[in-house]
């Protein structure tokens, strides 16, 4: 896949993007530029490929416009 630009990334300024490149081992990032900043802990449900995942917040870096959070896969898929 090449690199996107500015003008046609598929998330709105305010929107998240969830890399789960890793979910097979366990791990997804979220990364958002929203205001709105998860703390440690946190869970979110998500759809990777058909198959729901729990995840936590493990990790969390914030940057000056946004925050990226490295969380684990809990428990199997559903």
């Amino acid at each position: 896949m090449g690199k996107l630009t500015a003008a046609i990334r598929p998330f709105s300024d305010s929107g998240y993007e969830i890399l789960d490149d890793e979910i097979a081992r366990g791990q997804v990032v979220i990364w958002s530029v929203h205001r709105l900043t998860p703390r440690l802990g946190d869970s979110f449900l998500i759809e990777s490929d058909g198959e729901f995942y729990d995840v936590a917040v493990v990790e969390l870096v914030t940057f000056q416009r946004g925050w990226s959070a490295t969380c684990r896969v809990e428990g199997a898929a559903l």
